[in-house]
């Protein structure tokens, strides 16, 4: 099936023309949504995927990311955890293009993690869903890492950590990352981990907490403790050891985990498992979004 889609980011926007999972034409931009004003979206897609429009006048047009957001083109209700592609599709959302012909937004996720928590997904549902997991837990590792348990081939539930917006922080905008120097030591990544590992395996007074430990990193540095080349690698270790706790603790402690993200990335984090007895599975994200999207965009037709 050929069909026209827009990945819309935070601060890209990408779109393809996709026939059968591979990709026959492809452009993008730096209009992502934190760039746009509301109604400026359609002249955007109009602008970059017109051609496509007139020569596929029968091809179906999915919009993901966060163009169903508050910033986006359309705020789009998210739909409700357990779902699948046969869910999702129900979900679409109907915008306006031209001469008639319409764009239905992929609306996101909502769940409830843990009695009272809330949770909330937008783009990355559709790569788990074309990860070929019809059972297990997914990491999709990003800015906003999420944690997603699929059971028959449906999202069951998932979680969203901090991890990569806080490394930001810390490191830009915070006095804990700025002892940090150039070029770092990656011996500190595998030092933030070892932290992580024993705060999370800690009992009573021993366990001290995240923050401390962040507080500690950058006394380690002032006093002389700890190289300030290794001080940016050991927060992320830091965080995302922490992370994956919080995640286990959650979810269990599965035989593997399946991996969404680039390579540098995907390799962090098959590391920090394997500390745990845990393997990874590595699936690429692009792929894994074609093929969720494909799942989709039959349903919806078959629907």
């Amino acid at each position: 099936m050929r069909f026209i889609v827009a990945d819309w980011g935070t601060t890209r926007f990408r779109g393809y023309l996709i026939d059968n999972e591979i990709i026959l034409d492809q452009v993008s931009s730096d209009e992502g949504v934190s760039a746009l004003q509301k109604g400026q979206h359609r002249d955007v897609f109009l602008h970059h995927c017109g051609r496509w429009l007139e020569a596929e006048p029968n091809a179906p047009v999915l919009l993901v990311g966060m163009v169903g957001s508050r910033e986006g083109w359309v705020e789009a209700p998210y739909a409700s955890c357990p779902a699948g592609p046969a869910e999702i599709a129900q979900a679409l959302i109907p915008v306006d293009l031209t001469k008639g012909r319409k764009a239905h937004i992929i609306p996101g996720l909502f769940c409830e993690p843990a009695p009272g928590a809330a949770d909330v997904i937008r783009g990355e549902e559709t790569l788990v869903l074309g990860a070929g997991v019809e059972n297990g837990l997914v990491c999709s590792a990003g800015t906003h890492p999420k944690w997603i348990l699929v059971r028959n081939g449906r999202i069951e539930r998932f979680a969203t950590y901090m991890t990569g917006e806080m490394y930001a922080l810390l490191r830009e905008h915070s006095m804990i990352g700025r002892p940090a120097t150039e070029p770092s030591d990656q011996k500190g990544f595998d030092m933030g981990l070892d932290a992580a590992e024993r705060n999370g395996g800690a009992q009573g007074a021993e366990r001290v907490g995240l923050l401390h430990l962040l507080f500690g990193a950058r006394a380690a540095v002032v006093s002389g403790r700890m190289a300030s080349n290794l001080l940016a690698p050991y927060l992320s270790g830091l965080l995302t050891g922490d992370e994956i706790n919080g995640a286990l603790a959650q979810f269990g402690r599965p035989s593997s985990v399946t991996i969404l993200a680039d390579q540098a990335r995907s390799d962090l984090y098959a590391r920090a498992l394997a500390r745990h007895g845990i393997g990874a599975e590595r699936r690429n994200p692009k792929q894994a979004l074609l093929a969720g999207l494909t799942r989709i965009v039959q349903q919806h037709a078959g629907g």
